[in-house]
């Protein structure tokens, strides 16, 4: 037998977020003129001769109809009532104006572990079964009220209490809905968790930044990074050729800097020599020096190689992949044979140096298209170290972040916070440009940031300024295409958008040059007018004029 079958006159129905949830068999018409009439807050009204009775529940907004002819409160706990009461997932109860529990439905027997009917509330306080009454408090005050309640069974429930009146005002009638609250401490635990975790990664941070035996800003959180970190104090302590491999800003260099200064040559220089970088005419030369008239221009004392310069220590080779063919050859023999010989000389020159190798290209698949060496491939890769795109280690977003903030503080003397809900956006995305890129996004936030807490819509305002430049495959490609696009916009009137634009490219060359006059020469400008400039802007207070 159907629910509406015992009274056929009654109905129920469900609203959730302005939506019919669960209904009788109620006809459509009668349904919309009760919603049409429904006021939010409204416990109990009248349209078209029926009855209608309102219960707030965590499934929604349940709706009891009944005509009114047949409407009594005797009659307010029918088989109906009972059975849609019994159907919500919260506690519900109903007390008289004594306190007298007259209805209890099943959750809330199970939920409090007892069976409360036909007992007073105050004799129930009396006895220990529970702490505290819902009912005689809303009794007392006539107003809806909610307290934490802890019941014999040990457990704390949220419970609200709402009067009933009669249509003389006077209260008739308590209606309590109970929920259980294991479920909210067991995400107050989860919220504390997160926060011991993230003291710990502050701890680390700071760890990290005090640490004087490097000064390398490597932030290892995820296992994935760890697990680098781990391969990589390994193998510093020897003089191994390594080969790091990896995308575009996944932190290579940071990597070359830790295992120098993890080294038996921590005290000696690390030179850095990026083969992309350098005109192929002019790399052999730079690598491996010339003899006084080896070509036309060459200086009359003869030049020494960074080959040269740098032995005792560490040369870290940064995009390996794009060297010629012809130097790979004679690389191949300093490795080998430890030893350079310079253009126009015939004598060999020893050496000692660590050779650290670095690539976002596949040499592997080079050698297979005849475009590397495939000796020189195989002396390089003794020691492969491979590192992670951010996106597959997101664990190291917010401390990076973190990292980040710091860097800026001490360099532009501008603190910033951030909120939780941008950090989620942060952690979230892929970085296709990876630790470069979130440094750089970081920085930029900062520096453009008109309040000290950086806000979700500002995170994602810059984020969705940015190109999408994911599908395209060469990495070194993706780099030059951040580099040019210029993401700010301006507003106001032309003089000023003209100064904060002016303002922007100024604080970009600072940050890209170490010196005032190095910054001067790559806006084509004066130094002295750079200087101008930047005191008008208030951009910095220290200036450097070192080369």
């Amino acid at each position: 037998m159907s629910i509406t079958q015992l009274h056929k006159d009654e109905h129920f129905f469900i609203v959730k977020n302005d939506e019919v949830m669960i209904r009788s068999d109620i006809q459509i018409e009668l349904l919309e003129k009760i919603i049409k009439n429904y006021c939010k807050g409204i416990e109990t009204f009248e349209v078209e001769g029926y009855f209608i009775h309102v219960l707030d529940t965590s499934q929604g907004n349940l709706f009891y109809v009944k005509p009114i002819m047949q409407y009594n409160y005797i009659d307010l706990m029918n088989p109906l009532s009972i059975k849609v009461l019994n159907s919500i997932s919260d506690g519900v109860t109903v007390c008289d104006c004594d306190g007298k529990i007259l209805f209890q439905n099943d959750i809330d027997i199970e939920i409090v572990g007892i069976d409360l009917m036909g007992k007073y509330a105050k004799d129930a306080i009396a006895e220990g079964i529970m702490s505290d009454s819902i009912s005689m408090k809303v009794i007392e005050s006539k107003e809806k009220v909610t307290i934490l309640q802890t019941f014999i069974n040990g457990k704390c429930f949220l419970v609200s209490g709402k009067p009933i009146f009669d249509e003389y005002g006077e209260l008739q009638y308590v209606v309590a809905i109970t929920r259980d609250m294991t479920q909210l401490k067991l995400l107050e635990k989860e919220v504390k968790k997160l926060e011991v975790q993230n003291e710990n990664i502050k701890n680390k941070l700071h760890a990290l930044h005090n640490k004087e035996n490097t000064k390398s800003s490597l932030i290892a959180v995820s296992s994935e990074m760890m697990q680098v970190v781990e391969r990589v104090m390994r193998v510093a302590v020897v003089d191994s050729t390594v080969l790091i491999g990896g995308e575009s800003g996944v932190g290579k260099e940071e990597i070359t800097k830790l295992i120098h200064a993890n080294s038996r040559r921590h005290n000696k220089q690390i030179l850095t020599i990026n083969c992309s970088a350098i005109p192929e005419n002019l790399l052999e030369s730079e690598l491996f020096g010339y003899e006084a008239g080896a070509f036309t221009g060459a200086s009359r004392g003869g030049k020494a190689g960074l080959f040269e310069i740098a032995s005792g220590g560490t040369v870290f080779l940064d995009e390996i992949g794009e060297m010629p063919l012809l130097l790979q050859a004679k690389l191949l023999r300093v490795l080998q044979e430890s030893e350079v010989q310079r253009l126009g000389s015939g004598k060999p020159i020893p050496i000692d140096v660590r050779i650290i190798a670095a690539t976002n290209r596949n040499l592997a698949e080079m050698v297979r298209q005849g475009h590397f060496r495939e000796d020189l491939y195989y002396r390089l890769n003794i020691i492969p170290i491979e590192i992670p795109p951010l996106r597959y280690r997101r664990q190291d977003i917010i401390p990076l972040v973190y990292h980040f903030l710091a860097v800026v503080e001490e360099k532009y003397g501008i603190h910033r916070t951030i909120e939780s809900s941008a950090m989620k956006i942060l952690e979230c995305y892929d970085w296709p440009g990876n630790v470069r890129q979130l440094k750089n996004m970081v920085e930029r936030i900062c520096l453009l940031a008109t309040q000290p807490e950086i806000t979700a819509y500002i995170v994602q305002q810059e984020l969705d300024s940015n190109p999408i430049i994911r599908d395209i495959e060469n990495p070194v490609e993706i780099q030059n295409i951040q580099e040019q696009v210029v993401t700010q916009k301006f507003s106001g009137t032309l003089k000023e958008q003209v100064v904060a634009f002016e303002k922007q490219i100024i604080k970009e060359a600072l940050s890209k040059f170490p010196s005032i006059r190095q910054a001067a020469k790559s806006l084509g400008c004066d130094q002295s007018t750079l200087v101008r400039k930047i005191q008008k802007l208030q951009l910095t207070k220290q200036i450097s004029y070192k080369d």
